[in-house]
């Protein structure tokens, strides 16, 4: 793209944007189907006669398979056609879509397709993000991290919606078959996303297997709540193993050379500690509601899909807010906005069910700041050869930072010493362990800030002139 002249940028440009559309629609139904089956999980198993532990297979396989093929896709990008990796995805993906209507009454085949489903939908929903640093200027890139982050608020709030009455009314196999409204954009993506050749380069199978290895392993140890510590071990070896090889090879899979950019590690932590809390407090807000509120699940969708779409409208904003006030203070709003949606809950959860909303919605809308913003600066730490190897990298440490938050705060549930109330001046006695977890997390949340405001300086607000021509 450097070597061509600004007319030709601008139409190239214009050509991908027809495609975004397109590719962000798999993200939505990635988190729709997703959102779903995590809901209708009690319908599966009085349906396959399982155990709820056994159901729970559904969900957490889908996460696993779709956290690895993830990984390992944004990394083969370096050295890969995208245009073939997306465009392969979507001739699969319908097929195996449809072939998930017919599995009848086998748990295991039910099984096999969410695999496949998450394998072959893993390509559009993870290049996205490469596709935009590779082919935008920094500003249109960082309004499709903004759309990205909008489409996951939007599916989760549609899969809140309509997955009861999908269940209800229809059927559960229905979740199969709405994904096929993809074909229709794989024409418009096979006519205008570019042709490009994958760079020289010999494919490092012992690294990719590796690093599928290690990011099952661990993915795996964190999911069900770090009790298998056998996992983690083991995941450590090949770990080991993995850095030694990385070493050693002439052409390795992830070089080196990624992880002594400066600014790299720090960044990845900063990442880790966000998507932890992200996913702790939504494994948490339930329980906040439920308990001390009493309230019925029905009416705990019907809010969650409010502030789903508050957030989704923030998301579309992204790049005028940009404009406004730079990237760094972007992911700076967001974090701001997370930690207050975090402090109503922990000093105002025991007082009225308004308030552990209210800071759901402020938590929902700094996550769609905070991801456009982080985002954006990360990826302009990343050698410019290495675009897929650090996305790739960021997505485990994500998938990583996920899991380990939800069995973090899972951990903290119960617990007798989490039942004093610290900053809770209510009169609920059931709102103290609440509070508390809040509390934890808003501590979290506040390192994550000052790491991040450490590694992006404030050069890192500045748009250029390019930019805003464009926005």
């Amino acid at each position: 793209m450097n070597a061509l002249n600004p007319i030709q940028k601008e139409e190239l440009m214009r050509k991908v944007a027809k495609c975004m559309p397109w590719i962000l629609l798999f993200e939505f139904f990635q988190v729709f189907n997703e959102n779903i089956f995590s809901l209708i999980t009690p319908n599966l198993a009085v349906d396959f006669g399982v155990s709820p532990s056994t159901v729970s297979l559904v969900v957490t396989l889908g996460k696993l398979f779709f956290g690895v093929a993830a990984i390992v896709v944004t990394a083969l990008s370096d050295i890969m056609s995208i245009r073939k990796l997306v465009l392969f995805s979507c001739f699969v993906f319908p097929v195996v879509t449809l072939l998930g209507l017919f599995i009848g009454d086998s748990f295991v085949l039910l099984i096999l397709f969410r695999v496949l489903f998450a394998v072959t939908i893993a390509a559009p929903v993870a290049l996205q993000i490469v596709i935009a640093i590779k082919y935008f200027d920094k500003l249109t890139a960082a309004k499709y991290f903004g759309y990205n982050a909008a489409i996951f608020q939007l599916a989760a709030a549609c899969g809140n919606l309509f997955g009861g009455y999908i269940t209800e009314y229809l059927h559960w196999k229905v979740t199969f078959l709405i994904p096929l409204i993809t074909v229709i954009g794989v024409p418009i993506i096979y006519k205008h996303l570019p042709k490009d050749d994958g760079k020289t380069g010999k494919f490092d199978i012992l690294g990719v297997s590796l690093l599928t290895i290690i990011s099952a392993l661990l993915i795996t140890f964190m999911t069900f709540k770090m009790q298998h510590l056998s996992l983690f071990l083991i995941a450590l070896v090949f770990i080991g193993v993995f850095i030694v090889h990385t070493n050693k090879s002439k052409d390795p899979f992830v070089k080196p050379s990624l992880f002594k950019t400066k600014g790299i590690i720090w960044s990845l932590v900063v990442c880790l500690l966000f998507y932890g809390t992200q996913i702790g407090f939504a494994f948490i807000f339930p329980f906040i509601v439920k308990s001390v509120y009493g309230m019925s699940v029905s009416i705990i969708g019907t809010f969650y899909m409010i502030t789903n779409v508050a957030a989704f409208i923030t998301g579309m904003l992204t790049g005028r807010i940009i404009k406004k006030i730079g990237y760094r203070n972007m992911g700076l709003l967001g974090g701001a906005f997370i930690l207050a949606g975090l402090g109503v809950v922990a000093f105002l959860v025991g007082y009225s069910v308004v308030f552990p909303f209210l800071g759901m919605g402020l938590f929902n809308i700094g996550y769609a700041l905070f991801f456009s913003g982080y985002l954006t600066n990360y990826t302009q730490l990343l050698p410019e050869d290495q675009h897929g190897a650090g996305i790739g990298i960021e997505k485990l440490v994500l998938n990583i930072g996920s899991s380990l938050g939800g069995a973090f705060v899972a951990m903290l549930y119960g617990q007798q010493f989490m039942m004093g109330k610290i900053v809770d001046t209510s009169s609920n006695v059931d709102s103290g362990m609440y509070s508390n977890i809040a509390l934890v997390l808003m501590i979290m949340i506040a390192v994550a800030i000052f790491i991040f405001t450490r590694v992006f300086n404030k050069n890192f607000n500045k748009i250029g002139k390019t930019d805003e021509s464009v926005a």
